[in-house]
């Protein structure tokens, strides 16, 4: 099993319809049932990727499924407020992502089979890792080569894994643009706010950092960052100094700056900060030691 062959494992818009279909069903539904309405037979010529789909994601955790099959529901009960197909995204996003980034489906980070998610993890971890200013997916290739000595741990010298990064890393909220682009963890960050940060709370900022790689693990200190950050050739990705985030994280934090999502104080040299890097380096007029959310936040 792997996630970012597309092909065999499914698409995001085909997740989004499933767990949309399940959340709202008045009935209960069977497998058959469920398959039916998201790829009827006489729409659909072949439901192979609507049955892979939901294999893959019931194998992950995010649907269950009875003996037999006559019953699918959802792991987690969905949100009440589903109101618009905005909330269903939403709501299958952070599903999706919460069941993709758990420990139970990243067991072995580096196996090369049975790997339940940890293609997709650690392929997030080492892109949310770059240069993300100066990254082209059309460079992974290249830029994996120079930084990943052991090839039996690269995942980018395949263009279908490439493709798979793209989509699932853009539907996670990891990439801005459907199909590549901007490596850029704004939505995964503010998905997750309220479980890192209370409105009207203030926080050193370095331990709003480590809550967010407790809850988003990808991301700078976060167990998968970590684990293959350990595993580059640093001379091919320089060290970041004591403090500093990297080019993804601090693009996010800017954003929030920009827009009063979060407010950044330096109210005193006293206490660990963290530095913001920007496309030409660390920012020095960055460096802060505390973050507040205001109690009304950005949208």
């Amino acid at each position: 099993m792997s996630l970012l062959n597309l092909t065999n494992d499914g698409l995001p818009n085909i997740l989004v319809v499933l767990y949309a279909t399940v959340a709202k069903a008045r009935a209960l539904m069977s497998r058959d049932d469920l398959i039916e309405a998201v790829a009827p037979k006489n729409v659909v010529q072949d439901s192979r990727l609507a049955r892979s789909t939901l294999t893959r994601w019931t194998e992950l955790g995010l649907f269950q499924i009875s003996d037999g099959g006559e019953q699918v529901t959802l792991t987690e009960a969905p949100p009440n407020d589903l109101r618009c197909d905005a909330d269903v995204i939403r709501a299958t996003r952070v599903a999706a992502r919460r069941v993709a980034l758990s420990e139970r489906n990243n067991i072995e980070l580096w196996a090369k089979e049975s790997a339940r998610s940890a293609d997709l993890t650690r392929s997030l971890a080492w892109i949310l890792a770059q240069d993300v200013y100066r990254l082209k997916f059309g460079d992974v290739n290249s830029l994996e080569l120079n930084q990943i000595a052991d090839s039996n741990l690269r995942l980018m010298q395949n263009n279908t894994r490439v493709n798979g990064l793209q989509f699932w890393g853009h539907f996670l909220g990891f990439i801005r643009q459907p199909g590549g682009g901007d490596v850029d963890p704004t939505l995964a960050i503010r998905d997750v706010l309220d479980d890192c940060i209370n409105p009207g709370e203030e926080l050193s900022a370095t331990e709003f950092v480590r809550r967010l790689g407790k809850v988003l693990p990808v991301l700078d200190g976060g167990e998968y960052s970590v684990a293959v950050s350990n595993r580059l050739n640093r001379t091919a990705l320089p060290s970041l100094q004591p403090g500093q985030l990297s080019h993804a994280l601090s693009r996010a934090m800017l954003g929030f700056l920009a827009d009063q999502t979060l407010q950044f104080r330096n109210p005193s040299d006293v206490g660990s900060a963290i530095l913001l890097t920007g496309q030409g380096g660390p920012r020095t007029d960055h460096r802060y030691t505390t973050v507040q959310r205001p109690r009304r936040t950005a949208r």
